[in-house]
């Protein structure tokens, strides 16, 4: 009897054993891959579109920036006697017509021009920013759905395992080999698994409608069989060289350079702006010879003069100066913190990768046959259910320790592309 509950056992935790070495998933091969993803969120992104709209108001605006003011045209009536309100009574009568043009101090418009310029250097920047943040977050995203569905599946094959084994458990009870306690811890192991497949799905389900938060339904569709992929970052110091070109930072040096043109407009103020006035005036009546009076053109320069510049100019170039260097500061903070999270992205994968190989080559190995071994002895009736359950428990333990950490070591990677400022 024995002898057949033994081979019956074997059977089944040996079937089963192969089942989860073989990683069986139910996902489908056609499944959501995580390119396809990123160009959903990429183009469901309103915030990427509304930059890009502002980027071409500003476009619009620098042009027009860069043009003269709109002439001013003047139409009137000169010198009209008021007596008679006799048009041509009075030799200097005379119906006006003229115009006006202004001209902005110095280069102002130029420069006011450029600057909206770097506003839309800035906001193109900023972006190609958005671009990469969009996709880090669902690199995340769709990286833990894939985790928890493959820990889900662990789980649930540690189910089959756990089930079958109170199975064997029971049997052994009926036949006098195994106490009642056997029979309860085999049970309570079991509920504790269950319950935990339970919850991944909880975990899964908050996941995707994170990820629903970029890509809408799509985020529910089955995902592809395989792990992520994400190409190898580059080199800690060749990321750090290139950091300056991140579009983050760009963005950061237009906003500077756009200051700095703000500051020379506020230098600008200390010159003369003019205007041109250009009047016709067109007169009536005759002169004492008989003759036709002559009509009259009128030119006029008008030029400002700054010479009280103390509590004016001086304090909005003072202002211009000040601002310049908040940015510089803020630009070096940013700069600054993204090197630091270089430096500890760089030597967490470094590890990351190092615990991986241990996993491979010797952890995951020797949980499995430890599990084989304490079934063996428990089969031979020398060793104990509680070092069974306990080899077990450390096998699928050590299976979900080795899926999140692929799965951090795939996020980590992500979060090197962001700070190296590519998509692939």
């Amino acid at each position: 009897m024995y002898q057949y509950l033994a081979i019956k056992a074997q059977f089944r935790v040996t079937a089963l054993t192969l089942l989860m070495l073989a990683g069986i998933s139910d996902v489908s091969a056609s499944g959501l891959t995580l390119a396809e993803a990123e160009q959903l969120a990429l183009k469901n992104d309103r915030s990427l579109l509304a930059i890009k709209a502002r980027s071409e108001s500003m476009s619009e605006l620098s042009v027009a920036a860069g043009r003269l003011p709109d002439p001013q045209v003047k139409l009137g009536f000169a010198n009209l006697p008021t007596d008679t309100f006799n048009f041509g009574q009075e030799a200097m009568t005379q119906a006006v017509i003229g115009v006006r043009q202004t001209f902005q101090r110095g280069q102002t418009r130029a420069l006011s021009s450029e600057r909206i310029n770097e506003s839309v250097a800035r906001n193109n920047a900023e972006a190609e920013d958005r671009q990469e943040k969009v996709m880090l977050a669902v690199r995340e995203e769709f990286t833990r759905i894939y985790l928890h569905q493959k820990r889900r599946h662990i789980l649930e094959q540690s189910v089959l395992v756990f089930r079958d084994l109170a199975e064997i458990t029971r049997d052994y009870y009926a036949t006098g080999r195994a106490h009642q306690q056997d029979v309860v811890q085999a049970q309570l192991e079991l509920s504790r698994v269950e319950e935990r497949v339970v919850r991944i799905g909880q975990q899964e389900d908050e996941a995707r409608a994170r990820l629903a938060g970029w890509i809408d339904a799509d985020a529910y569709r089955e995902l592809d069989p395989e792990w992520p992929h994400l190409s190898k970052p580059k080199a800690e110091q060749e990321i750090i060289d290139e950091l300056l070109e991140h579009p983050r930072l760009r963005a950061w040096s237009h906003e500077i350079t756009r200051s700095r043109k703000t500051e020379d407009i506020a230098r600008q103020a200390y010159k003369p702006g003019f205007a041109v006035d250009l009047a016709y005036g067109a007169r009536s009546g005759q002169n004492l010879d008989g003759s036709n009076r002559s009509d009259m053109v009128s030119v006029f320069l008008t030029m400002d003069v700054p010479l009280f510049t103390k509590n004016r100019q001086d304090r909005v170039l003072a202002s211009s100066i000040a601002n310049t260097s908040a940015t510089e500061f803020a630009r070096d903070d940013i700069y600054r913190s993204m090197k630091a999270a270089v430096h500890e992205h760089s030597a967490t994968l470094a590890r990351q990768q190092e615990r991986l190989a241990l996993y491979g080559e010797y952890l995951l190995p020797q949980a499995a046959f430890n599990a084989e071994t304490a079934f063996a002895a428990y089969q031979d009736a020398i060793g104990d259910l509680t070092t069974l359950m306990r080899a077990r428990i450390g096998e699928y333990e050590l299976k979900l320790s080795h899926a999140d950490l692929r799965a951090d070591e795939t996020i980590t990677r992500a979060r090197l592309h962001y700070l190296q400022g590519e998509h692939s």
